[in-house]
């Protein structure tokens, strides 16, 4: 448990190492590139832990970040597990550390789910269709069996399948799969004109929100089911510019994604959220496995000429669930088994030992560290220690 130690020292490191570069702009959709120059790091990825935010395994201070969720300005402690979130910044001598200067998260998709298949966990919602795996969170769900028709669901994740304009939304990789109250419809997809009318999705878009979208356009759209129940009433657009686009004003700096590869050209060559990637010069981890359609890759390198140039692709293993570490206040607490920190329940009862204190000690408000992985809605510590 020692990696938790040095976060009283962290702050300290990355400023004497690093001056902290702000980076603006840009789009706000899926695997979104530099929005400056410079020199800094761009890193996209879900959310693994707290204490710091850890995304991609580099954990960055956030604690003069500027925060936005779904484009609306908010703190660090509404972060989730699974967010699929975007950072801009510095990274420290130790490459494992950075300071954020700005980090974005974008959920997919908001809406009534309209159907399950029960043998894959895959659904479907606001015309998209998602599925999970061992590492997607759920939140108010116990599990992916828990999935049911009906249900309001807020979706965050990855694009994992080719998007083809006005049709269903495509296939998704759900990493934060969360039950909510609010009545908002969000999807995501290529815009379609038909007969001079935007489709999204397989659904019609209508008001003065979708007279701005143009065919082919990747968009977030965010509004209303229209009384009809056949078109959804446009509110608000979110739009990613091309990565071309962006690669010829923003040419520098460090980028880290995680993505699905939706099309391969050759073995080092293939695409992923829109973005082509060259990788015959990388070190690709595990040793020996080869790239295909529909893995889940971290991939780090530079942008050059309209290609992501990798230096290292690694292959995540869905299969099983990602360690995942925190450090926070304790935010409830029932028992050992029992208790929430950052909104995420957590069960530690199959610890046998604490580094700093004893489960006596475990009231809300103390700070703990811990690491575990997820089993649907729980984290099941497996190292615990109160922080001193």
């Amino acid at each position: 448990m020692n990696e938790l130690k040095f976060l009283s020292r962290r702050r300290w490191l990355l400023l004497t190492a690093s001056t902290l570069s702000g980076c603006g702009g840009g789009g706000n959709l899926l695997a979104q590139l530099p929005g400056t120059g410079g020199t800094g790091i761009f890193v996209s990825g879900s959310i693994a832990g707290f204490g710091s935010v850890i995304v991609n395994h580099i954990r960055f201070d956030d604690s003069a970040a500027a925060i936005q969720l779904d484009g609306v300005t908010r703190q660090s402690s509404e972060l989730r597990l699974g967010m699929m979130a975007v950072v801009r910044g510095e990274r420290g001598l130790d490459p494992t550390l950075g300071i954020a200067s700005k980090i974005e998260v974008w959920s997919l998709a908001q809406g009534l789910v309209t159907s399950v298949n029960a043998q894959t966990g895959e659904f479907s919602l606001a015309g998209m269709v998602f599925q999970t795996d061992a590492n997607t969170v759920f939140d108010g769900l116990a599990s992916a069996a828990a999935l049911a028709s009906g249900l309001r669901l807020s979706v965050w994740g990855l694009q994992a399948g080719s998007l083809i304009a006005g049709a269903a939304g495509g296939r998704w990789q759900a990493t934060r799969v969360a039950l909510t109250q609010d009545a908002t419809l969000v999807s995501t997809g290529v815009v379609a004109i038909h007969h001079q009318q935007p489709y999204l999705s397989g659904m019609l878009l209508s008001g003065a929100g979708a007279s701005q979208l143009g065919d082919g356009q990747l968009v977030r759209v965010q509004g209303s089911l229209h009384p009809s129940g056949l078109s959804m009433v446009v509110e608000r657009v979110s739009s990613r510019a091309t990565a071309q686009a962006i690669a010829d004003n923003h040419a520098t700096g460090e980028i880290e994604m995680e993505a699905v590869v939706t099309a391969l050209v050759s073995a080092r060559r293939f695409s992923m959220a829109g973005v082509d990637v060259d990788a015959s010069a990388a070190v690709v981890s595990p040793s020996g496995v080869a790239i295909s359609v529909g893995q889940r890759l971290e991939v780090e390198g530079t942008w050059q000429a309209g290609l992501l140039l990798a230096t290292k692709v690694g292959v995540k293993n869905e299969a099983s669930a990602q360690v995942i570490e925190i450090k926070a206040k304790i935010e409830q607490f029932t028992s050992l088994a029992n208790f929430v920190v950052r909104g995420q329940r957590c069960d530690a009862s199959a610890i046998t030992s604490m580094g700093h204190g004893t489960p006596a000690d475990l009231q809300v408000g103390v700070l703990i560290g811990l690491k575990g992985t997820l089993v649907g809605n729980v984290l099941l510590v497996s190292e615990l220690e109160i922080d001193d």
